[in-house]
């Protein structure tokens, strides 16, 4: 470790608890990639290199016709052993290969594994880490540790909030009452539909605003001459710099199926599996980076060290963890064991609650839920929130299929080394 006098180096490690993936926005359809089922292995490829071994071994039409004509029930593998190759003929071609779990009775009869959303990689296909998703953690940890310092902040800001919720929650429920309202005449239907609409996008500006100036208030605690508070200079945030990963060990890649644990009509939860699959870091795979804390920034954050950032992420971890076990824990007690160390969600499928303060911003859980609920709603009305969350909102815990047990996405730990 490195210490200066106004400023703090160190040196961190990243260990995975349970599967991580962080998407890079790719989404691999199955004439993208080679699987096999029986081996429920599957090889990455490089397109480049992969158009290159169509193009010199004179499969170009073949392979063409292949995609125009495509179909699930034959994969690109079993369409390449068709033609006289196997992957050995082509290992020019592949960047890297994961081992696969497909939550089915019989796992060799799917021939394919859908859509695979790929963890973000270098351009050699090794997996990574970048360092705004781990900073972005971080700031979300000081901000719990700030409205746990400034219950008085934290208390306006609620009172704010939740008067926009409570308006946008009636909005909603007009909003839901006029798409059934057929018996009224046209004009007059489509002008309140377009009036509440116009209501609906008032109030959740209203909310984006109040979120705005809560990070404002906490964080922008640098007073520049001739720029307003509001402006990004003076953030705190600036005295927190992140790297990303710049090597790793005993890293292992799997290709895992979405699990989502949910609540039926009596209230007791249990799992559905989905046909979606993520490229994840797999359990004790271990990642480095480095952290630089700029003391006269931080400290008015009241971060004035590295063990001080590790607090925080921890304390705000814990309180995530907290409300997941006291929704899920009676029906799902094992996905809350053997995470010992984890101190941070990390990555896709972690869920709502890990990655925003709303629900640790109101007083209660009750009062958490009843907000979320409705902020969800909004977004995903097929999903009707609003009337199924009633146990904790949203009502289901993001989990996958690890080594035959279902577990919790995205714990990950981060200590000095």
């Amino acid at each position: 470790m490195i210490k200066l006098q106004q400023q703090e180096i160190n040196k961190m490690c990243l260990r995975i608890v349970t599967p991580v993936n962080i998407a890079d926005g790719t989404v691999l359809k199955a004439k993208d990639y080679l699987y096999d089922a029986k081996q429920q292995k599957i090889y990455f490829l490089n397109l480049h290199e992969w158009h290159k071994f169509i193009f010199t071994h004179d499969l170009m039409m073949r392979y063409e016709a292949y995609i125009k004509d495509f179909r699930n029930t034959k994969n690109l593998l079993n369409w390449l052993q068709e033609q006289g190759y196997g992957i050995d003929d082509v290992q020019a071609c592949v960047t890297h290969a994961a081992s696969a779990e497909v939550n089915t009775v019989d796992a060799t009869k799917k021939q394919t594994l859908n859509d695979v959303n790929q963890h973000i990689q270098q351009p050699d296909g090794s997996l990574y880490v970048p360092g705004s998703s781990l900073k972005g953690v971080f700031r979300t940890a000081i901000l719990y540790k700030l409205l746990e310092d400034n219950q008085s902040v934290k208390e306006m800001h609620w009172v704010e909030l939740h008067s926009y919720i409570s308006s946008l929650e009636l909005l909603l429920l007009e909003k839901e009452k006029l798409e059934n309202a057929h018996s009224l005449p046209y004009a007059e239907l489509n002008n309140r539909k377009k009036d509440v609409k116009k209501k609906i996008n008032s109030t959740m500006k209203n909310i984006e605003d109040t979120s705005s100036k809560l990070e404002v208030d906490l964080l922008h605690t640098l007073s520049i001459e001739s720029e307003a508070k509001s402006k990004p200079v003076c953030s705190a945030l600036r005295g927190l710099q992140v790297s990303d990963s710049y090597a790793s060990k005993n890293i292992q890649v799997a290709v895992l199926q979405k699990v989502d644990v949910g609540f039926n009509k009596e209230g007791h939860a249990n799992e559905h599996t989905l046909s979606v699959f993520r490229e994840c870091m797999m359990p004790g795979s271990e990642l480095y980076f480095d952290v630089k804390i700029e003391k006269a920034f931080m400290t008015t954050l009241g971060i004035n060290s590295i063990d001080d950032l590790l607090q925080a992420t921890q304390k705000f971890f814990d309180a995530v963890l907290v409300l997941l076990q006291d929704a899920f824990g009676k029906d799902y007690p094992q996905v809350f064991t053997n995470i010992d160390g984890a101190n941070m969600f990390l990555g896709s499928n972690t869920g709502f609650l890990s990655k925003t303060l709303l629900a640790l911003l109101a007083p209660d859980a009750k009062a958490a839920k009843e907000t979320i609920r409705v902020l969800l709603d909004k977004s995903f009305r097929q999903h009707k929130h609003i009337l199924r969350d009633k146990i904790i909102s949203p009502r289901t815990l993001k989990c996958t299929t690890c080594r035959g047990e279902v577990v919790l996405m995205g714990l990950a730990e981060v200590r000095k080394v």
